[in-house]
């Protein structure tokens, strides 16, 4: 993106890998995950490296909204994006508007951290928007889609019954795939129902899972798990070699199960799943509180965004509290 730019003419670091190496620690020492921190450093030196090849590089006190306007017209006129780890670029080589607004909270969330550590006297992007995007409603898995989906698992042979477990948990619990990947054998009280899940931010909460999928859990742990894995395997779900099973593989064996069981119109992935949950357990009228809790969510906007529920679903609520639905009943 054109010629190296000396930082420390600009920046109180003598190069921008000090200054994003002291905001890595920074973000460490606060637990975050690793993929989140590579994910914002990628973010950084691209931002960075565009203010100095376009010559709008100035001190840090002096950078602010015209140059973050600048770079987000810039990652909309992108065709090409090199390297790229996070965020996928749509068929025409554009960004998506999600990654793009990804991009700017990432900037935004390390001027916050500059202003919080006195680098700079105000935080000139603390009122700047994030991008717009599109409010595109994810389709969820029907009762029929999941008959379908489950019906097409081969129980009788261990690794199938491994993935029927895999997917009565994503169904039961919602949980992230990173989440169900990383369950160990001592997280799980079959007597209770509950598993402990570390989360985002190595927060730990305890998850419920129902009495079916206990004895699928059960069947599982006992007549097929030993002939997948090393019996002295933390994890639930291992491998030959004893390591936790990759997420890749889980998500592969989804998306040719949809194959086979014909599902059409619908992306399915695990992350699928973790919609479906939220979205039954709403229809099925669960608290949003409580879901929040199940789902490990920072706030209850983000559980919302979860729950898709259909218009006869939301027809069917709506007729329990209404104030008007039994006001005039009999007169």
């Amino acid at each position: 993106m054109g010629e190296a730019v000396n930082f420390k003419y600009y920046l109180p670091f003598d190069s921008m890998g000090d200054m994003l190496d002291y905001y890595q620690q920074s973000l460490e020492a606060g637990n975050r995950s690793s993929k989140t921190i590579s994910w914002y450093r990628e973010i950084l030196e691209r931002f960075f490296n565009f203010l100095g090849s376009s010559g709008q590089l100035k001190p840090l006190s002096q950078l602010g909204k015209k140059e973050l306007e600048a770079y987000i017209l810039y990652l909309h006129q992108a065709t090409k994006w090199p390297n790229m780890k996070y965020g996928k670029a749509s068929l025409s080589h554009h960004l998506s508007p999600f990654t793009i607004q990804g991009h700017v909270r990432a900037i935004k969330a390390f001027w916050g951290w500059l202003y919080g550590e006195g680098f700079i006297s105000e935080n000139p992007l603390a009122k700047s928007p994030l991008p717009k995007v599109p409010k595109n409603i994810v389709k969820t898995l029907s009762k029929e889609d999941i008959s379908k989906l489950l019906n097409e698992v081969d129980r009788q042979t261990p690794l199938g019954f491994k993935y029927y477990c895999v997917l009565l948990i994503l169904l039961d619990t919602g949980l992230r795939v990173s989440e169900l990947a990383g369950i160990k054998m001592g997280d799980i009280s079959i007597s209770e129902g509950l598993i402990k899940i570390t989360g985002k931010g190595q927060k730990e909460r305890m998850v419920p899972f129902c009495k079916t999928t206990r004895k699928v859990i059960t069947k599982y742990t006992s007549q097929f798990r030993q002939s997948l894995c090393p019996q002295e395997s933390p994890y639930l779900f291992a491998k030959r070699d004893g390591d936790n099973v990759t997420i890749g593989s889980i998500q592969q064996y989804i998306r040719r199960l949809a194959g086979k069981a014909g599902l059409q119109g619908i992306k399915c992935s695990p992350h699928i799943f973790r919609h479906t949950f939220a979205t039954q357990a709403v229809a099925n009228e669960a608290h949003p509180f409580v879901l929040k809790e199940i789902m490990g969510h920072e706030s209850l906007q983000t559980t919302l965004k979860y729950t898709n529920l259909t218009a006869s679903e939301i027809k069917k609520q709506h007729s329990k509290f209404s104030p008007v639905a039994g006001l005039i009943k009999g007169k």
